[in-house]
């Protein structure tokens, strides 16, 4: 790919003409999504917050632990994919931001819907 040459264009700045040349280089990386498989839909869309919640009653029905799952949406508010973004004991998931944007970002999501179930049956924690 011509990245290892040693001609390099110099900066503008004054600091950058004295620095080295890193010899380990900068990784370059490749980031995919990975259809794991199909969940049956019989609405087209979303058109409400019980529509959703039907989604993610069918998704998580047989979890025996808490699942923090996001709804990838697209401009019209289908589905077009469900991430699940942690999956954590009887009564707590770990979530950061970044884990939940990353799936829309490489999916080109218009929105998301966040989620999670509470497998001990109590809608509210204790």
């Amino acid at each position: 790919m011509g990245h290892t040459g040693t001609n390099r264009q110099l900066g503008l700045f004054q600091h950058e003409r004295g620095q080295a040349v890193r010899e380990d280089g900068i990784p370059i990386y490749r980031v995919s999504l990975v259809r794991e498989g199909r969940l049956p839909c019989y609405e087209d869309r979303i058109r409400s917050a019980a529509s959703a919640s039907q989604i993610l009653h069918t998704y998580l029905a047989d979890v025996d632990r808490e699942h923090f799952v996001i709804l990838l949406l697209d401009q019209k508010n289908q589905v077009i994919g469900i991430n699940t973004v942690s999956m954590g004991s009887l009564t707590a998931s770990v979530v950061h931001p970044r884990e939940c944007f990353k799936p829309a970002i490489l999916s080109n999501a218009a929105s998301l819907i966040c989620g999670h179930n509470h497998p001990s049956g109590a809608p509210r924690s204790a």
